[in-house]
């Protein structure tokens, strides 16, 4: 291919994925210096000779090495006395894909034929890389249309939710049905977008575009953050969860990260990308949480079929300002889990974060849990003044009203057990005046209003 230099500018988070898979490409050849590589604020300008197939193969095999089959069949081919679970695999390998199917139909490893089987690896490489990268679902068939793969620019674009088959359906999405009006954005540089999203299963890009540089910064340093975690999560042997290494990346880039940023989510099971808009203040409510936040990496079962993911609640509300409202009465009322006490706590922390409390609720929310812990360990001699079925009766009532926004008879229930236990409640003044506005102050309360054992994390926070 003739030299040519091609300029990219981020106009919007396709062209920026794309500038990002691009540079890794350029990076692993080598090309990072003028006049083949241009870098400014704002634009990339690169020599198109060195979009060539054969390289995009190999950076492909290169850079999702661990999605394809074939290394893995190289690797175990290199043992010289291979067990017979390792000629289990490698013959399951052969299988995994059609074009592997294809090319080791009339053969099996029997732990002596490796010169043979790698024979086979070598003479059709190029071609099983492109398969296996075109249509594994979590590689480009998870971004792109599979048929557009090295395509020229399309009169439509090739990324899922936005390809069109224009000689069926053409007329129908144009102005006045004149498939001339139609107007596609589309370009061979798209097919660097895979490259560009990191993740598990859920893949993630973060279009930090104010400057290039910083955007290619941001998603490195999220990339190396999902290696480093998936790493450590496999020698542990524990499950990877997506949603607890994204906020841990985007708490380490909190110092790079300076102003609102848009979020790109792709999910296997949706043929669509997903948009997050992150602000500032977002970011910060996530940097506060820190300390705590793994304390939410756990699901509640509400029926066979129907688990609520606390870490992804709490991120939603976190980027959408939304409260957790739902969320604590849910854990309320499972009063049978009694580290639940502690979770509530850090929620009811994350809300007040989210509602941009003062320090006077703050100072309240203390009050609270002091009142209910006075309540809880008063003593009429050597017995609880509050027995622990009676405290459980109250709970349970109030918990009731505050579900169902009855703030009136939870103000009596308050009033009721504040003279059965002769124990002063000064903090129900601000629940009087604002009820709504001052809600974390009852749920303290009423979270604190018990006798378990693993409460001593949530005082030290409410000291």
């Amino acid at each position: 291919m003739k030299d040519e230099m091609v300029c990219l500018e981020p106009f919007d988070w396709r062209y920026s994925a794309a500038i990002v898979g691009l540079r890794k490409y350029l990076e692993w050849l080598g090309v990072d210096e003028e006049p083949n590589l241009i870098i400014t604020e704002d634009t990339l300008e690169y020599n198109k000779k060195y979009l060539d197939k054969e390289d995009f193969l190999k950076f492909a095999e290169y850079y999702f090495k661990d999605d394809m089959h074939h290394i893995e069949i190289e690797n175990k081919l290199k043992e010289k006395n291979p067990t017979e679970d390792q000629i289990n695999i490698v013959n399951e390998k052969m299988k995994a894909n059609t074009i592997l199917k294809n090319k080791f139909k009339k053969i099996k490893f029997d732990g002596h034929n490796q010169d043979e089987i790698q024979n086979i690896i070598d003479q059709n490489r190029e071609e099983i890389i492109c398969e296996t990268f075109r249509n594994k679902n979590n590689l480009y068939k998870n971004y792109c249309n599979p048929n557009q793969l090295f395509k020229d620019k399309q009169e439509c674009c090739r990324l899922n939710g936005y390809y069109i088959d224009m000689p069926k359906k053409g007329k129908s999405i144009s102005y006045a049905f004149d498939k001339s009006n139609y107007v596609g954005n589309d370009i061979p540089e798209f097919d660097f977008i895979p490259f560009a999203f990191s993740g598990c299963r859920e893949k993630f890009f973060i279009n930090d575009n104010v400057d290039l540089n910083r955007l290619q910064k941001t998603n490195n340093q999220w990339t190396r953050t999902v290696k480093s975690q998936m790493e450590e999560a496999k020698q542990k042997n524990e499950r990877v969860n997506t949603k607890r290494i994204f906020i841990d990346c985007l708490i380490e880039a909190k110092d790079f990260l300076q102003s609102d940023i848009e979020i790109i989510v792709k999910k296997p099971e949706r043929a669509y990308f997903e948009t997050l808009y992150l602000r500032k203040e977002s970011l910060e409510i996530l940097k506060n949480m820190k300390s705590y936040y793994k304390a939410f990496c756990f699901s509640i079962k509400i029926s066979d079929d129907y688990w609520i993911n606390i870490l992804n609640e709490v991120f939603d509300a976190v980027v959408n300002f939304t409260l957790l409202d739902d969320l604590i009465n849910k854990l309320l009322k499972d009063s049978r889990e009694e580290g639940n006490s502690y979770v509530i706590s850090k929620l009811l922390k994350v809300n007040v974060e989210i509602k941009k409390g003062d320090e006077k609720m703050k100072n309240t929310m203390k009050a609270a849990f002091a009142c209910a812990k006075q309540i809880v360990d008063k003593k009429d001699g050597n017995k609880p003044r509050v027995s622990d079925t009676k405290l459980k009766s109250y709970c349970t009532k109030l918990i009731n009203a505050i579900i169902l926004d009855d703030y009136d008879q939870f103000q009596k229930i308050l009033i009721n057990l504040s003279n059965y236990a002769e124990v002063p409640c000064g903090f129900a003044y601000d629940l009087f005046e604002d009820f709504e506005g001052n809600k974390e102050i009852a749920y303290t309360f009423v979270n604190s209003l018990n006798r378990y054992k693993n409460n001593n994390q949530e005082g030290k926070d409410n000291e």
